[in-house]
């Protein structure tokens, strides 16, 4: 709702450049949550924000710039959440792993907002936003290439598919969360039993 991103007594106060500029990052993840992406002006994003439209100009010159800001600084607190997986020399815990990966992205959406997870399952008309969320959701994707692949014994191409199919469930139980509708653990419970239920049936 808009209610939400009122300013208020504490969106005023004296921030340094680097918390402003997270503060109306933050602002705009919000808007593109509850109002969408196509509500992301500058003077709502001021308003929101308690400060002037030149404020914002200062660190966004334009919308565009927002929009991507969100989406680069979700993925950027994404990537350091996440385990390496790629150069185990163990072997794989699906189900723990699959865990840490949910883990990371409740806890990026908590600590970004959920603006930056719904630009990555939107395709939008912006053709560098839309290449940037796609360079993201290939980073998503890689880590589990080369373990799907031990796992089930199938080829790049299919290990590919099986990644990108788990990863778009992933987003549609993690949207639940987003909503209300399930908590972290029922998440995690869900994700890691559909996970187990793919990699069986490639055992089978």
């Amino acid at each position: 709702m808009p209610s939400s991103n009122r300013p208020n007594d504490a969106t005023r106060t004296r921030l340094s450049p680097k918390e402003r500029q997270q503060q109306l990052l933050r602002v705009t993840s919000d808007i593109i949550a509850t109002d969408g992406i196509d509500n992301v002006r500058i003077p709502y994003v001021a308003a929101a924000a308690g400060v002037t439209r030149p404020v914002v100009y200062k660190f966004f010159p334009n919308r565009h710039e927002l929009i991507k800001g969100v989406l680069e600084d979700f993925g950027e607190d994404y990537t350091r959440r996440v385990p390496d997986v790629a150069d185990t020399t163990q072997a794989l815990d699906v189900a723990t792993t699959a865990r840490a990966f949910i883990d990371a992205a409740c806890d990026t959406i908590e600590a970004r907002g959920s603006g930056g997870w719904q630009l990555l399952r939107s395709v939008g008309p912006d053709q560098e936003i839309t290449a940037i969320s796609n360079e993201f959701r290939r980073q998503l994707v890689q880590p589990w290439l080369g373990p799907l692949r031990a796992l089930t014994g199938v080829s790049a191409a299919e290990s590919l598919a099986l990644a990108d199919v788990m990863v778009s469930g992933a987003g549609e139980i993690l949207q639940r969360w987003i909503e209300g509708e399930f908590s972290r653990q029922q998440v995690a419970t869900l994700l890691g039993r559909i996970i187990l239920a793919v990699l069986n049936e490639f055992a089978e």
